[in-house]
């Protein structure tokens, strides 16, 4: 049985409509949601958690319809993006609200405290107030205060954007590492593409108000279903190319592109296209075998273990990510390939051929 499972939901606002959200993530599940700002990702959350209604469509939390069930009585917790700690609490306090609002007894709040405490290394701060606690600190308040309610699942919106990126990264870990060993399912909404690739069994890309595509993270990097989620998947973001396809089905031939690439598809024979190849498949250098071109140096922006390259064909600016450290002059002329076994073809309505 899956722990949330959400049925053609649709939510209206007066200038933006959400839906129809077809998902549903099972349990102990580390499930992402990713898209651009204002698309309708923290709404589907508090859809989940009952902060929403729908105005069409089912929610349902462990195979009970959601709309006949209080918000208290669906188990669930969520982290908000400013952690929505009580600043007059301590952290000791913060963390067994729930618990105590449920008329917890004294030892059940005593056991939950101890035991988040540990997982979570709370242990030194219990006694400060938020205001005299780091970033990082209250961060681990909220998700005790979460982790000790004993929810089904947890939502979290945008938990540590607000954190330097060290501790982001740190963060990431720590979260998923409590995913795992609680054997909890997390629902981890984020803008921050890296953030929810890194650390989700399964993604949700939003892109318009509607999912785009669902799948494991390496699904959706390596065969993007639409070109909408090519455009918002990948940093640097994939490179495109506009052309069509030849008669007979078998090339794409672009304008910029100084170069014919064969591909295998009949069924577009004549129509426009749109050709996508990620930085890191653009090779400096010939290849054989390979589609070979000329590009012209813009800018080089060396990055420790990889380098960007922005380069000009034409008009068009594409972004190359090679390893290493790579030395090129600015408006040097270079030899470029690509890698033919990972091109991707959208057709001019933009779906994946």
């Amino acid at each position: 049985m899956d722990a949330i499972r959400i049925t053609d939901v649709v939510k209206r606002y007066p200038e933006f409509t959400l839906g129809p959200i077809n998902m549903s993530v099972g349990q102990g599940e580390f499930f992402g949601i990713f898209g651009p700002p204002s698309t309708g990702k923290t709404s589907v959350l508090k859809l989940i958690l009952g902060l929403l209604t729908p105005d069409e469509g089912q929610v349902e939390i462990a195979g009970r319809d959601a709309a006949e069930m209080e918000v208290s009585a669906r188990g669930i917790s969520m982290v908000f993006q400013n952690l929505a700690l009580f600043p007059h609490m301590t952290g000791r306090e913060n963390i067994i609200f729930p618990l105590k609002e449920r008329g917890a007894s004294e030892a059940e709040i005593a056991e939950r405290l101890d035991l988040v405490s540990e997982v979570l290394h709370v242990s030194h701060i219990l006694h400060k107030n938020p205001a005299q606690m780091s970033g990082g600190e209250r961060q681990r308040i909220a998700l005790g205060r979460a982790f000790a309610a004993q929810s089904r699942a947890m939502l979290l919106d945008e938990p540590i954007a607000a954190l330097d990126a060290r501790l982001r990264e740190e963060m990431r870990v720590e979260l998923k590492r409590l995913q795992r060993e609680n054997n909890q399912t997390f629902v981890y909404v984020s803008h921050d593409e890296e953030e929810v690739m890194a650390i989700s069994d399964r993604v949700a890309v939003i892109v318009g108000g509607r999912i785009a595509q669902i799948g494991t993270p390496e699904e959706v990097y390596n065969e993007p279903c639409s070109l909408a989620v090519a455009e918002v998947i990948g940093s640097p973001p994939m490179n495109f190319f506009e052309g069509r396809f030849s008669a007979e089905g078998l090339r794409f031939e672009s304008d910029v592109l100084e170069t014919d690439i064969q591909v295998v598809c009949t069924t577009q024979k004549g129509g426009a296209g749109t050709l996508g190849v990620r930085p890191e498949d653009i090779w400096l250098g010939e290849s054989e075998g390979n589609p070979s071109f000329k590009v012209r140096v813009s800018t080089v922006e060396p990055l420790g273990g990889y380098t960007i390259i922005n380069a000009r064909i034409g008009k068009q600016i594409i972004k190359i990510r090679a390893p290493g450290q790579v030395a090129l002059e600015e408006d040097a002329w270079q030899s470029v390939s690509l890698d033919a076994r990972r091109l991707h073809l959208f057709c001019a309505k933009g779906s994946r051929l």
